[in-house]
């Protein structure tokens, strides 16, 4: 019997600290399948690329049968495909370098409002600071208003942590 190969991410997140931190995410199955028909058609050096400086929804905290995680935004630093995968996974909402670092003021707020409308106040207002912050990053234009990042992520930080008691116990 084969295993198919996977395809993983790794994701570049912010800790609120100017800090970087990396993650090793595998794609979910929807985007597996988008992926793999990609590179039948275009190859696997074009399937890699593809999705490279997108900025993706990841989970900040621990999934658990109660609850949801608050999400962030993170751009894909490198995608690879090999047969094991990992445990995490980000969401399937992204958006690709050319709409989130345009000038297009509209189309930036169009994308914040697709990544965003699934999750909660916090999620939707940890995802908008983040995006601001990757704008800023790249010294570009900030077309919407958001609360300050730092008590967005201190409030999700606190989430997360109250999510570690609905994990089950180790002995």
């Amino acid at each position: 019997m084969t295993t198919k190969n996977r395809y993983n991410v790794k994701i570049e997140g912010l800790d609120g600290h100017g800090k970087r931190r990396y993650f090793w995410m595998t794609f979910s199955t929807d985007l597996q399948r988008a992926l793999r028909q990609y590179t039948i058609d275009h190859g696997l050096d074009a399937a890699t690329q593809y999705l490279r400086g997108a900025l993706i929804v990841y989970p900040l905290g621990p999934y658990t049968s109660q609850t949801i995680p608050p999400m962030g935004l993170g751009r894909i630093i490198y995608v690879q495909r090999q047969k094991r995968g990992f445990s995490t996974r980000p969401r399937a909402q992204f958006i690709m370098p050319d709409r989130w670092r345009g000038n297009d003021d509209q189309d930036i707020r169009d994308a914040l409002v697709y990544v965003q409308h699934d999750y909660d106040f916090w999620s939707r207002q940890q995802i908008a600071a983040d995006l601001a912050h990757w704008r800023q990053k790249y010294d570009l234009a900030v077309p919407f208003r958001t609360w300050p990042r730092g008590l967005v992520r201190r409030v999700n930080r606190h989430r997360a942590r109250r999510q570690l008691r609905f994990l089950p116990k180790r002995d």
